[in-house]
Formats: structure tokens, C-alpha cells, sequence
């Protein structure tokens, strides 16, 4: 090569001019995805409290209907006034008792698995550890209800015939809970359905279902934590200076 056609070597102290452009006219990547996504405000320790108590109130009041509905269903006991032995069941081998608990168990079971389906869909800027409480405590209450609903249907007969009935006389007593773990049955439900529904949800604020993991994060702190990445906005650093000639001997 000829040494004539050698580029000049830059002179120590000159800057090349450089366009000044900003590469991103809208700001960085990291800023914008920041401004498209906003994180969610925080639950206030009284909205916590408001839904806890609702949710167990509204699960309290649906136990109503629901001791209405396991009354109809569980079968009645057989029982006959045998004179100086008292009341006693008209079946050697009863299975109403039985079949009383099991019918409460059933519907508990289901009742919670729907009402923690509904709960979790309907109140979904609330999801948290106020709902998991709400439906714990309202699944307890919701049971009690259920139960001393259910036992009131035909009881004020079932006492009257009590007082006035003669030996031989029969009767269908109205059927009642012996199994008091059944109680639990309701809130059991609805805890571990809440619990997997929360588990299965994709965002960490258990906010939008469907939303992609990390909404609701500040994207500009991974901006931050990257000291050694180039300023998108910056202009680029000029070239190094030619090295000089090594003398000629």
C-alpha cells in the first residue's frame, strides 16, 4: 500500500462531529413499557377488612337456604314410643343418622367449591389474604347457619309429638347433625379452592387473569441495575487516534 494513500490520523483534541439524533425519540424501551403498564394501587388495610367481613357475612346469609335444601334432602328417623323405654328408633339397623351427616357433607362440599369459584371472579381487584380469611370464616359461619336452619325445620312438631304421644304411636323425627367435624366441611372447601386458583394465576397481584408474569413491577429498576449498558439517547464515542508511525531507520 502506498504510503501516500494513508488516511490522515485524526489530531489529538479534535471531537468528530457525530449526529446527536436521540435513537429512541419516545425514551428508552424500559420507560415506555413502564408508562403502557402501571402498577396497580395498594389495598388499604380498611378495604382488607371491608371485604373480609362481607364476604363472611354474604356466606353466612347463603347458609339459610342451604339448611333449607340438606332438611328436604336427608331422610327422616323412624322412632316409637316404646312406654317406660322411652322414644326409641323403629329400625334395627338404622342409616338415617347416617345418611343425615353424609347429605350436610355433600352439599358443604360442593357449596364451597362454588361459592370460592364465584367469590374469586367476582371480586378480583381484592384477591389476597382477605379473601382466603373471608372465605374461611364465612364457610364456618355459612355450616353453623346451615345447620341450625336445617334442624328448626319440623322441631316444634317433633317436641309436641314428644309430649303427647302414647305407647305404639310412631313418628318421623326431622333429621340433625350428629358428626360435628361435618361444620368444617364448607370451609375446607373453599380455602383449598382459593388456594389453587391463586397458585394457578399467572400475575403476582392476583389482579388480571391471564396477565403475563411481572405486571404490576417497575421496569425501570432492570434499567438501573445494568450500570455497564449504553444510554440509547447518547452519542457514540469517537474513534480511537491512529497509532504513530514507527521511525524509519
Amino acid at each position: 500500500m502506498n504510503p501516500s494513500q494513508e488516511p490522515a490520523p485524526q489530531q489529538y483534541g479534535q471531537v468528530p462531529q457525530y449526529d446527536t439524533q436521540p435513537a429512541y425519540p419516545f425514551g428508552p424501551p424500559s420507560e415506555a413499557m413502564a408508562w403502557e403498564q402501571p402498577r396497580p394501587p395498594h389495598r388499604s388495610p380498611r378495604r382488607t377488612v371491608s371485604v373480609m367481613a362481607a364476604v363472611t357475612a354474604g356466606l353466612a346469609v347463603a347458609g339459610a337456604p342451604l339448611g333449607l335444601l340438606w332438611s328436604w334432602l336427608a331422610p327422616s328417623v323412624p322412632v316409637i314410643n316404646a312406654g317406660r323405654n322411652g322414644i326409641v328408633v323403629n329400625d334395627p339397623s338404622p342409616e338415617e343418622y347416617v345418611a343425615a351427616d353424609a347429605w350436610f357433607t355433600l352439599l358443604g362440599f360442593g357449596f364451597g367449591l362454588l361459592a370460592a369459584v364465584l367469590i374469586w371472579m367476582l371480586l378480583r381487584r381484592d384477591r389476597g389474604p382477605a379473601l382466603v380469611l373471608g372465605v374461611t370464616f364465612g364457610g364456618l359461619a355459612c355450616a353453623v347457619v346451615a345447620w341450625q336452619v336445617g334442624r328448626l325445620v319440623g322441631l316444634s312438631a317433633w317436641d309436641e309429638w314428644q309430649r303427647t304421644s302414647a305407647a305404639g304411636d310412631t313418628y318421623a323425627r326431622p333429621p340433625d347433625l350428629r358428626t360435628h367435624g361435618a361444620l368444617l366441611v364448607i370451609a375446607f372447601a373453599a380455602v383449598i379452592v382459593t388456594t389453587l386458583l391463586a397458585g394457578w394465576s399467572n400475575d403476582p397481584d392476583l389482579d388480571l387473569p391471564g396477565a403475563k408474569p411481572g405486571y404490576g413491577h417497575d421496569l425501570t429498576d432492570a434499567s438501573s441495575d445494568s450500570p455497564d449498558e449504553p444510554d440509547p439517547t447518547a452519542a457514540p464515542a469517537p474513534p480511537a487516534p491512529w497509532p504513530a508511525d514507527p521511525p524509519r531507520g
